[in-house]
């Protein structure tokens, strides 16, 4: 919870309306400046020694360190993650924890949600999703092939958010599984963690999760490009480290470079578009060299690696490119010469 004293009451109030209400409730306060704590704590009333709230030291300035504080208070059987200025609908807990139970799941998966904004004082409202494609139409358990989990998540078929999904708790204290302590992406590698280490990965066609866009979102903000190449750092940083703690990824490097090569394409193109508009592909290798190539370049080895063998394979396809220019070039200097002109 970080200064949404607009939004925390509507929040809380959706956990007040479950149909399920076997659970806890943990608000890490952010150091916020306005009254939200003032109208989370109004809902003690409500909630008694249920609801739990606690306060950080200092502004982390990301999602992925108050989390990681609520996951060590956390004494539930499942845990689940619900954003300060977003709610749910009325059987969203019940219709997942139904699911997690019948499928004695390690995660349940909702593919899509319900984002809203108000539009000139006027709620639009929209049932989405940002994963792309795969979609179930009903509870379906996951297949327990991990070369087959691991190239649908390049592939952007698991919705990445760590929000809509409820995990076992066991999972992620057995595992180590944690938030990486960055602005933005830290759900990614969350999510991919959880992918790759849970047994039981159940899908569901829920839209309960009711996502509220707004300016001052943190995952819209607008980012530099050093900003932007540090986030890109440490996430690939901590997917490195965890694949290279994993039996599967040790013996099968393809699909660590596949993960690396779904998250860096688009990253990369993010990181250019940061840059100074029309920059030149000098300009561009620059950036890079002052900004990762020379950085911390022992703790960089798999973004160095990545760029290495992109530029290579880049470099590869510029040369069949320019082969087969010439063979093409060659056969229209024969048909003239055998046709003449």
């Amino acid at each position: 919870m970080y200064n949404v004293e607009n939004f925390i009451g509507e929040c809380l109030t959706s956990l007040l309306e479950q149909t399920f209400q076997d659970f806890e409730i943990i608000i890490v306060d952010d150091c916020s400046t306005d009254d939200s704590p003032r109208v989370a704590t109004s809902f003690y009333e409500n909630f008694g020694d249920r609801l739990k709230i606690a306060k950080l030291s200092a502004n982390s300035g990301c999602p992925g360190i108050p989390r990681n504080f609520a996951l060590e208070m956390a004494c539930g059987e499942y845990v689940y993650f619900l954003d300060s200025d977003d709610f749910l609908s009325g059987t969203a807990l019940e219709e997942l924890y139904t699911v997690a139970k019948k499928f004695d799941a390690d995660v349940v998966h909702a593919e899509w949600h319900i984002s809203f904004r108000n539009v000139n004082g006027k709620f639009e409202f929209k049932r989405t999703s940002f994963q792309e494609g795969n979609f179930v139409t009903e509870p379906t358990l996951e297949t327990f092939d991990l070369s087959e989990r691991v190239t649908g998540f390049a592939e952007k078929k698991y919705l990445w958010w760590a929000c809509n999904k409820l995990f076992r708790r066991q999972l992620l204290t057995e595992n180590e599984i944690k938030f990486p302590e960055v602005s933005v992406f830290e759900d990614m590698v969350f999510t991919f963690m959880c992918v790759v280490a849970a047994k039981n990965y159940v899908r569901v066609p829920f839209a309960s999760y009711c996502y509220r866009r707004h300016d001052k979102s943190i995952s819209l903000k607008k980012r530099g490009a050093v900003e932007s190449t540090n986030v890109v750092i440490k996430i690939v940083n901590a997917l490195d480290n965890f694949m290279d703690g994993r039996k599967f990824f040790r013996n099968n490097p393809q699909y660590k470079y596949a993960i690396l090569d779904s998250f860096l394409q688009g990253q990369l193109d993010c990181v250019a578009n940061a840059m100074v508009i029309n920059s030149s592909q000098g300009a561009l290798f620059n950036f890079f060299r002052d900004n990762i190539f020379s950085v911390n370049p022992q703790e960089n080895v798999a973004l160095t690696s990545y760029l290495f063998i992109a530029a290579s394979t880049f470099k590869t396809s510029l040369n069949q490119q320019a082969t087969e220019i010439n063979n093409l070039k060659n056969q229209v200097a024969v048909l003239k010469n055998k046709f003449g002109g």
